[in-house]
């Protein structure tokens, strides 16, 4: 006989058992996900109070009543409306009482993770004396929160090392790694890992070890815990200085929290719980109160909003069945993409060769997954099953889903669809990855344009998360809704834009790219330049970012957005004279940089194309590089490109890794003030010409003491 006590209770339903057996369900209502906000903290401590008290329990097992989801983590709205050191170090210690409650319990407690167990559902989970996960995908377990410019603060820093060690636990934690239930079996962070549908059956053999006596003995003795070399203090210190080197490396000193992690960690180590949660805990408050971490918080939130999205009034259709036209870098990443997810995948090109290459480079990012030990060569072997080809246009009466990848003309692209309209079903979805082309423009022959729309990936496709939406003046709601549930599925982020030359994020580079070749023009240094721009935050120079994309590419795009938006956007002379050399970037070996020796160094020929010898200051450089696009994306926001500016703020950190630690563009702009970027517009437009004008947009929030983000400047 099972009791059941929920009362005045919201978050969790409390049953039990003849045998003793007490089971405590998580179920926030009216919401898909479970969060520890303050009042399910408080419900939980109240939840533990009683069952303290209660002699009769033999063990504790905590569960969710969601779908997909354990505990998601802490609310992380409590953490961002706090805006003092003592709200947010009350709110994390009451966290810390409440798990360290638990940990004290006078019985055995059990974590059974089915779903998203992360940040502080995996600290809560730590404070049982065991955990058990489920082998599903949808399980994912780990502690993400330097993501948020924060650290674990409930807890993780402490009760993670001694379950998988000193070097392993500092590794997961400064890398936000989220681990699947086998892998964290693997490493000691559960005990156990069952498929979902056995974990009734696990339950009841845990219980039945339990009331014998002899879980403890036997899961204790499985775990690894702490080596004993991670005892000695030089170790520790070695450990810690080769963390340290390596995330200077990749985050140039601009994210304060794995830094913060490797501290606390170092200064706590061997000290008595409540004095390493004390430490913990000074340190997450100071974080919380950055900038920095307010800016990813903002940012995790607009990600969050952007998952809710479909962007369309319709009904989504599932894609079963794709195909890809063109197989070069982009359409044999969008095939990978599209094969990850068990989608049937169908190539299509002019000869074998070029299959023969795709498939080459498709296998080659699944042989980069298997290295990281994330699927095996029996995966692997099955998804790529999951892929055909052929030079000619049978096999695509199946196809739901077209994308087309081919060279960037108007006339070739029209011909491919032409010719796929033939044998396609009517209700298959046409996509073009094409990143200047008017949608409108493309579907303007078809019999069916209300299927077509554009699907606008970024290189390389396998570890670039956007993708722009853009329909055309005739793509129907239901295409709409396909193609972003698609995006999703595939693990992007779509964002819809609205159709006009160069989209969004190509629309607001491309005078970014191109004022720093102006720069250069002028007299400028190619190293002088990309240095300031790395140092401001951006993840390369803009001349190394030319050369990655190709010479030729900015080149061409530069002369479209030219024709579309006239002198502000200027047609860059040095770019077609490199081209015209063969100097096309890391593609051909030489671009602004000579990419043929282990280092790449200035392409010395490059200086006789200079027409000036114009030296520059950091913030010179800066304001010239920023500014311009401030000023295009205030310009997009003003004609509706866009839906606002928190989703065009992540489509340029998603899609152009503009520094997410000061919140994306437009926050920016806020941050300097709008009467400051005007003002400086203004005077660059006397030094420097027209295209500096501020637009309409800016001209009217100066006058407002409006920002972007609400509120008065």
């Amino acid at each position: 006989m099972t009791t059941q006590s929920k009362g005045t209770n919201e978050y969790f339903e409390l049953t039990m058992d003849r045998r003793g057996i007490a089971t405590l369900t998580f179920n926030t209502p009216g919401s898909k996900a479970n969060v520890f906000s303050r009042a399910a903290l408080l419900e939980f401590s109240g939840r533990l109070d009683a069952l303290s008290k209660d002699g009769g329990i033999k063990a504790l097992f905590i569960e969710s009543g969601k779908e997909d989801i354990f505990i998601a983590g802490a609310d992380i709205h409590e953490i961002q409306a706090a805006d003092d050191k003592e709200a947010i170090s009350a709110f994390v210690q009451q966290g810390q009482d409440i798990f360290t409650k638990l940990e004290s319990l006078p019985f055995p407690t059990i974590a059974m993770i089915d779903g998203a167990c992360l940040g502080g559902g995996l600290e809560m989970s730590l404070a049982c004396s065991f955990r058990v996960a489920t082998s599903h995908p949808h399980t994912r377990i780990g502690l993400p929160e330097v993501n948020l410019g924060i650290l674990p603060g409930f807890g993780g820093t402490q009760r993670l090392t001694p379950l998988v060690g000193y070097a392993k636990a500092m590794e997961l934690i400064i890398g936000a790694k989220r681990l699947k239930g086998e892998k964290a079996l693997k490493l000691g962070v559960v005990d156990a890992c069952v498929p979902s549908g056995y974990l009734g059956f696990k339950k009841e053999e845990f219980i039945e070890e339990i009331l014998a006596g002899t879980l403890e003995k036997k899961l204790c003795c499985a775990r690894k815990g702490i080596a004993w070399y991670e005892k000695l203090a030089p170790v520790r210190t070695v450990i810690g200085r080769v963390a340290e080197k390596k995330v200077r490396a990749k985050t140039h000193g601009h994210y304060p929290a794995p830094l913060a992690v490797i501290k606390v960690m170092e200064e706590s180590f061997g000290k008595p719980l409540k004095d390493g949660l004390a430490i913990e805990r000074e340190a997450v408050t100071g974080l919380a109160l950055t900038p920095i971490s307010k800016n990813l918080i903002k940012l995790f939130l607009i990600s969050e909003q952007l998952k809710k999205e479909t962007f369309s009034t319709a009904q989504a259709e599932e894609i079963r069945h794709s195909a890809v036209v063109g197989t070069g870098a982009m359409g044999s990443g969008i095939a990978w993409a599209l094969n990850n997810q068990d989608i049937d995948v169908r190539l299509k090109d002019i000869n074998n060769d070029s299959i023969g290459r795709a498939i080459a480079n498709i296998r080659k990012i699944y042989e980069g997954i298997r290295k990281r030990r994330r699927l095996d060569e029996r995966e692997i072997a099955l998804k790529m099953d999951k892929i055909t080809f052929s030079t000619e246009y049978e096999g695509f009466g199946d196809t739901d889903f077209l994308l087309e990848a081919v060279v960037e003309d108007l006339n070739v692209k029209q011909q491919v669809y032409k010719e796929f309209e033939a044998v396609l079903q009517p209700a298959a979805i046409i996509a073009s990855n094409t990143s200047s082309l008017a949608i409108s423009d493309l579907a303007a022959k078809l019999d069916h344009p209300h299927r077509f729309i554009g699907m606008h990936f970024f290189n390389p496709v396998h570890r670039m998360p956007l993708v722009e939406i853009i329909a055309g003046e005739k793509t129907d709601e239901r295409t709409i809704a396909t193609v972003v549930k698609l995006a999703k599925r595939m693990g992007k982020t779509p964002i819809k834009v609205k159709e006009s030359e160069g989209f969004l994020v190509n629309r607001i580079l491309m005078p970014y790219l191109s004022e720093a070749v102006t720069m250069f023009e002028e007299g400028a240094d190619i190293q002088t330049i990309d240095a300031a721009l790395l140092s401001f935050g951006m993840p390369m120079g803009p001349f190394a970012l030319v050369d990655t994309v190709g010479v030729d590419i900015g080149e061409k795009v530069s002369a479209i957005l030219h024709r579309a938006y006239g002198e502000r956007m200027p047609v860059s002379e040095i770019m077609a004279q490199m081209v015209e050399k063969g100097w096309l970037g890391k593609k051909s070996g030489v671009g602004f940089y000579n990419h043929k020796k282990k280092h790449p160094e200035i392409n010395r020929g490059i200086a006789g194309l200079q027409k000036g010898e114009a030296k520059l200051d950091e913030q010179a450089i800066l304001d010239r590089a920023l500014l311009t696009m401030i000023n295009e994306a205030a310009r997009c926001l003003e004609e509706g490109v866009v839906d606002n500016a928190g989703y065009l703020d992540m489509a340029m950190v998603m899609g152009t890794g503009f520094p997410a630690f000061r919140g994306g563009l437009l926050r920016y702009a806020d941050e300097l003030g709008i009467d400051a970027v005007v003002t400086r517009l203004g005077l660059l437009k006397t030094t420097c010409g027209s295209r500096f004008a501020p637009c309409d947009l800016l001209l009217s929030m100066d006058r407002g003491h409006e920002t972007f983000y609400g509120g008065s400047s």
